[in-house]
Order: structure tokens, then sequence, then C-alpha cells
């Protein structure tokens, strides 16, 4: 039976040794993960055995709350275990980041008899895919939800044991209000009971399995429901007290800093072997590329560096009485931003610098390179994100997403 008891309050003495057992096991995925790198895009989802690795690996503690005998690890170690995983590849970083984030949420806001029923195995054996968009509607039916929805993007459903699928609560033809915003509510469905589209046919991130998904006017228990537009966890305080898009951005930060890591290792180990026909110099010989390596490094490592810096300083302000602020909020979102683009600036740098050869798909140049494309398309680190920032830094406004 799932545990009830809190000791959100207390310091977890065990929190870094948590936290290195969690790096040591990511970078234990090695001989499976890279293995199959190339098996996952060609079955457009993650292989059985990459997806027992990560099972086995019991990684997923990482996101569950201490009251389910999880690790409930900071945001700033979630970022280095994901960007660990994403170094070995980008596809499955990026459902490994997902699908904890998206169990962990769960974990955190369902009511007990619902989490007491799905979580009743072992939970960090469970993987959830979904998400928290609203795509749909939820009409109230005596004690249970009619839920209709058209839902996109579920990265690791095809291998998920359940699935978040969210919907906007109307009353008869008009959405149910909380303050200014829509109410949303998150279902947590069996994956059986979820209509998959398989139409994940894409340029990056093949190996995700983000397809379609639908819920068909289904008929859903209250239990197994909780309230997305304004999130109360019921354990796990430490971790989901925090803006929930706050806790989202870990993952993507992750990911986007380990794919970029992996694009610099993989060109400087061709450097010191590669010469263009045309050069006179193999490439780490070449001026332009050591001033572009040490540009593209540098620029990661200083992204790297700030997403950190601002996780440590989102924490410290969480603990305080003022609590966190929207320019907390603010930096988070922009320092997210800045991950990525500097891990594409990385990715390019090295395909370009890898010539022809680096298109070949049994090389990891190209993947990359299109793992981060497909990544930096997200809402999270998308053009938009800029402006939300400059438009509070600017005094301008209080955007919605920050």
């Amino acid at each position: 039976m799932v545990a009830t008891q809190s000791d959100s309050g207390s310091h977890d003495s065990s929190l870094d040794a948590h936290f290195q057992q969690a790096l040591e096991r990511a970078r234990g995925l090695a001989t499976v993960v890279e293995g199959e790198a190339r098996a996952c895009e060609e079955a457009a989802t993650l292989t059985p055995k990459v997806v027992d690795a990560i099972r086995d690996s019991e990684l997923m503690l990482a996101f569950l709350p201490k009251e389910l005998g999880g690790h409930e690890l900071p945001p700033q170690h979630i970022v280095q275990v994901v960007e660990e995983v994403s170094r070995l590849d980008g596809s499955t970083g990026w459902c490994f980041g997902m699908n904890g984030l998206i169990t962990g949420v769960c974990a955190a806001a369902l009511p007990q008899e619902g989490l007491e029923e799905i979580y009743s195995g072992d939970p960090a054996r469970l993987l959830m895919a979904g998400g928290f968009p609203p795509m749909g509607r939820a009409d109230r039916e005596g004690d249970a939800w009619r839920v209709t929805a058209n839902m996109r993007f579920g990265s690791g459903i095809l291998h998920a044991d359940h699935v978040a699928c969210t919907a906007v609560e109307f009353s008869g033809d008009v959405p149910v209000m909380d303050g200014g915003m829509p109410r949303m509510r998150t279902f947590v469905v069996p994956r059986e009971d979820v209509r998959v589209v398989e139409n994940w046919d894409v340029a990056g991130l093949q190996g995700t399995g983000s397809c379609d998904y639908h819920l068909d006017a289904q008929l859903l228990p209250d239990s197994k429901s909780f309230i997305a537009s304004a999130l109360v966890p019921l354990r796990g305080h430490s971790l989901y007290s925090l803006p929930l898009m706050s806790i989202a951005s870990a993952p993507h930060s992750g990911f986007a800093l380990g794919v970029g890591r992996r694009a610099l290792e993989e060109i400087g180990e061709h450097a010191g072997w590669r010469q263009r026909l045309a050069s006179q110099s193999k490439l780490a010989q070449r001026k332009s590329f050591q001033k572009d390596f040490a540009r593209a490094k540098t620029g990661l490592d200083a992204a790297r560096a700030l997403v950190l810096a601002n996780y440590a300083e989102l924490g410290a302000a969480f603990e305080s009485e003022d609590g966190v602020q929207i320019e907390d909020r603010a930096k988070l979102i922009a320092a997210t931003t800045n991950a990525y683009e500097a891990a594409l600036d990385s990715a390019q740098m090295a395909f370009r610098a890898g010539g022809a050869a680096a298109l070949f798909r049994d090389g990891r140049l190209q993947r990359t390179l299109r793992d981060i494309q497909a990544g930096a398309q997200h809402i999270v680190p998308s053009e938009e994100s800029w402006e939300r920032v400059g438009e509070f830094w600017l005094g301008a406004g209080i955007p919605a997403m920050i």
C-alpha cells in the first residue's frame, strides 16, 4: 500500500547520495541505450530493451515523491540526471525526462484513492505519458466525467502504463473558469483505454513515439483526476509545490544540455583524425575549427551554469519568506531557452565540421542535430518564450505561461 505520511519538512541527509546514485545509474545505461538508438529510430518508439533498462534502473525515483519511496530530487539534480541519459541518445533522454515529469506530477496530485490503485505496484517501474496542455472537454456526469479529447505529442505513449489526458471543464456550453483561466482537469487513464494513432513519422526525436492520442466520450472517475490549472500537491511538497512550468523546465534543460554535449564530444573525437579532402591539416589543427569549437563549448558550458544557478536561486526563493516570484520564473524560462539555443549552435557546428561523412545514419552527429532541432520546436523553448520573458522584463505585462 502507498504510504501517506509526509516528511517534506525535514532535510533529507541522503539527497546527495541519491543524486550520485542516479548519475551512476544513468551512465550505466550506456551499453543498452547507445546500442539500441538506431533501432529506436527505426521502430519510431523506444525498444523493449531500452524501456526495460529504464524500469530496472529505478531512475524514476528521482521524480517520485518521498511518500511513495521516491527521492524527489531538486530540479537542478533532475537537470543533470536527464542530461546524462540524453547524452546517450536524444530520444531516450526525452522520453525519460517527460515520462518522469508526468509520473511524478500525477503521483503528487492524485487523490489518495486513485493513487492507491495506480501506484499500488512498484512505483519506480511505472511509466506515464501524455501531458497537461488542455486538448479536450470534460463534462460532469453524476459522480464522474464524460471526456472527449484529441491530443498530440504523447511522447513515450507506446510503452506507457498510464496516460495523463488534460481537458477543460465545461458546464453546459461554457467553460468553468478558475480565476481568469478555464479550469483544466487532468485524468490518468490506463494506456489500453486510450486510442493511439501511430503517426509519428518525423525528422528528429524519431524514437520517442510521440503519437496522437484520443479519448472518445469516455466516462472517467473523479478519483483518477486532479485540477492541473491550479496544481495543489497532496504529497511531494518540496518539489511539486514549485510552479509547474518551472518543474517542466528541468527535463527540458537536461535534454538540451545532454544532446549538445554529445555533439561536441563526437566532433572532438573526430577532430583528432578527420582530415577533409581539400585540407592539409587534421580538423583539430585548423584554426577556424579551434575557434568554432572553443566558442561552442564555452556557450554550452555557460548555458549549463546559468540553468543550474537559476534553479539554485529558485530553491532559495522557495525556502524564503517571500517565496518564488515571477522574476525567478522568468529567469528560469530564459535560461532553459538559452540552453536549447546553445545546444543547437553546438550541434550545428559539429555537423558542419564533420563534412559529408556526418550525413550517415550510423553516425551520431546527424542524430544530435536532428534531435535538438526537433526538441527546440517545443513550446517551452520556443521564440515565444523569449517574447514572454521580454514582455515581463520590459514591464509590458504579466504573461500567462511563465
